[in-house]
């Protein structure tokens, strides 16, 4: 008699880690008022504060920055904020990472090249808006709500898709039961 052990398939487990693994890193990381690490969210932010300060440092562009602050010479204002750091896209992908089924030494490296590819792209995507917004600050709402939100939420399914298509998988343990 054969006794299927494991009630979900793989993507059933997948699922229910995933469902797990969000919402605590999340709550661990992401939310102001009680998550206990709140601070690596905000070194995240510092993180991309300086690289814009930089960035518009090294370029001579109509833009000022202090702080989180960007000032525009035609008037607009914007801030970089704990939302604008990418940190959601990361979270979300290592949420993916860690409930494959994987080994560990995979996951790990996957991770860290994933953090500083939606690091990386997350500048791109915060430069490009600050530079077209310099000679078209109507564009602002589209380039920053569809735009850059829809590219950066694309990065983590592509990176996991490759992280899924090269990683190695554990076995699955399907194996009859003996009678008894």
């Amino acid at each position: 008699m054969y006794v299927k052990r494991n009630v979900l398939s793989p993507m059933g487990w997948f699922t229910l880690r995933y469902l797990f693994w969000a919402p605590f890193l999340f709550l661990v990381f992401y939310f102001e008022s009680f998550s206990p690490l709140i601070f690596i969210n905000q070194l995240q932010t510092d993180l991309s504060v300086f690289f814009m300060q930089q960035w518009i440092s090294f370029h001579i562009i109509p833009v000022s920055m202090i702080g989180p602050d960007l000032f525009f010479d035609h008037g607009l204002h914007l801030t970089v904020v704990h939302e604008c750091n990418g940190m959601a896209a990361f979270l979300l992908f290592l949420a993916s990472v860690l409930s494959f089924p994987t080994p560990g030494t995979p996951k790990v490296f996957y991770a860290i090249v994933g953090y500083f590819i939606i690091l990386f792209a997350n500048m791109v995507r915060l430069i490009g808006i600050t530079y077209y917004v310099i000679d078209h600050p109507e564009s602002f709402a589209l380039l920053h709500e569809v735009v850059g939100r829809y590219v950066i939420a694309g990065i983590p399914l592509v990176l996991f898709y490759f992280f899924s298509q090269h990683s190695p998988r554990r076995r699955r343990t399907d194996k009859p039961l003996e009678d008894v």
